[in-house]
């Protein structure tokens, strides 16, 4: 329903009600189903993800969860993250360990990796251990519209992925953004 009356602007209370109609239209016309081809790759300071789920994509349903794949070269790590938590990993192939605050935590194939919501924030980084690239599933719910990206605490990348550092090497500690 608009509120305006004729000749004046548009309302922000009218603003919700043509989001929600938008928003109801592209999850009509949205794909339930993705597959792994067509999520799109890129290599970021925590390394190679593919994306499932994310709101900048228009062709999934549902914006409620940011869902990617991510990879770990043999031998390698992930970029190190400060977040507020609330991440949960599934560990698809590959074993290794994850450092959560400095204390190591090893898993394997078939585990699953949660990271705790901690009021003042977490620090956590994957490791690669195993003879095969690791491939992660991580999933958290998309709280952007009311926490901001970085769900209610500062997020950086402490230290970038060498496969990230290797290909830009102007990006300075691999601070996101760049």
């Amino acid at each position: 329903m608009n509120n305006t009356s004729e000749g004046s602007a548009p309302t922000l209370w009218d603003d919700i009600f043509v989001r929600a109609g938008a928003e109801r239209e592209r999850k009509l016309h949205g794909a339930n189903l993705i597959t792994r081809d067509e999520c799109p790759v890129e290599l970021t300071p925590m390394g190679k993800l593919r994306w499932y789920l994310h709101p900048a994509l228009e062709r999934p349903s549902t914006h409620a969860l940011y869902q990617f794949e991510q990879e770990i070269p043999v031998g390698s790590r992930s970029g190190r993250l400060f977040h507020q938590g609330g991440i949960v990993h599934y560990v698809w192939k590959g074993r290794g360990y994850t450092e959560v605050n400095g204390v190591q935590h090893e898993w394997e194939e078939t585990d699953v990796i949660a990271i705790p919501i901690l009021p003042e924030g977490i620090t956590f980084q994957h490791f690669n251990t195993g003879p095969e690239p690791v491939l992660l599933i991580v999933t958290y719910p998309n709280f952007d519209s009311a926490l901001g990206p970085e769900l209610g605490v500062a997020m950086e990348v402490l230290e970038p992925a060498p496969e990230y550092e290797a290909r830009r090497p102007s990006v300075a500690g691999g601070v996101t953004g760049a």
